[in-house]
């Protein structure tokens, strides 16, 4: 049973990815009502920010995940004066293709830069293999699992006990009604969109001892985390937790006994059944509108 113990970890870690990625789109379609399909490339741009600052400069983690969140911050401020911002509230949801754009160009840089070749990141505290429930696991990402559930609790937190995460509830209800009310729109998107950025670029010396630091990785977590976010509910922190720690074992199990192949099919098979279930996603609320 020891191997059926170790997918179902191994699940858990992919599935930790995913709800660490979904957290920044979360955050920023609270917020702003915009989806930022620019996030997982952030992450993957905080891994080799990891490897630059852990393994070329030889920082200490601590300080890397400083440059990291700093720089992320940056690079989501960007995104959202340059690519969100421009075509906010003028319908058609043109941010799906402008933060395509900016995924495309961090893309383009890091490869620029450090080619595509697969770069090693530093062990975040160890890379021992210890027994969990009787699977086999890393402490590093062991506590991946850990720091996935704690920033997901928290930011669901923030949303629901504190003034700003209110607010931005508030945006997410009504843009024009939360305006009116004195909240002011601009200056909490902004503010979104450099947390999700810094969240994304502390997780990088994290993400990356379980990743590497590979170009290629972002597009492939932003399917997943985008499919994760569906399954859980749009907009719910809790349903993206659920879903994560969810898909990823299923994904997990289904590339052990069928092969990497079948993966994709499968999720969104499992997508398809929750939709036809309820298409609002397990914890996402009925919105309904008069007409």
């Amino acid at each position: 049973m020891t191997i059926v113990e170790t997918a179902l970890l191994t699940g858990l870690v992919l599935g930790s990815i995913y709800i660490l990625v979904g957290v920044g789109y979360n955050i920023v379609l609270i917020t702003s009502g915009a989806f930022n399909f620019a996030q997982a490339a952030k992450v993957m741009l905080a891994t080799f920010l990891a490897y630059q600052f852990g393994v070329v400069a030889e920082l200490p983690t601590p300080l890397v995940m400083v440059f990291g969140a700093l720089i992320g911050a940056a690079v989501g401020l960007a995104t959202e004066l340059v690519a969100i911002r421009p075509v906010a509230g003028k319908g058609l949801h043109g941010e799906l293709v402008t933060t395509v754009g900016v995924s495309t160009i961090i893309t383009g840089i890091v490869v620029t830069i450090w080619g595509t070749n697969v770069r090693p990141v530093n062990a975040f505290v160890s890379a021992e293999v210890i027994t969990v429930l009787g699977g086999r696991i890393t402490v590093d990402a062991l506590i991946l699992v850990i720091v996935a559930v704690v920033v997901c609790a928290s930011v669901w937190a923030w949303s629901r006990f504190t003034l700003s995460g209110l607010a931005a509830l508030a945006i997410s209800e009504d843009r024009v009604a939360a305006t009116l009310r004195g909240i002011n729109v601009n200056r909490l998107s902004i503010l979104a969109m450099a947390g999700a950025g810094a969240i994304a670029g502390a997780i990088g010396p994290i993400v990356g001892t379980q990743t590497l630091a590979v170009s290629t990785i972002g597009a492939v977590v932003t399917l997943k985390a985008f499919l994760v976010l569906i399954v859980g509910g749009m907009g719910s922190f809790p349903g993206l937790l659920v879903g994560g720690l969810v898909i990823g074992p299923i994904e997990s199990l289904t590339v052990r006994y069928f092969g990497s192949e079948f993966s994709t099919p499968v999720l969104f098979a499992v997508l398809l059944i929750v939709l036809l279930v309820k298409p609002e996603g397990l914890f996402g609320q009925k919105i309904e509108r008069t007409v």
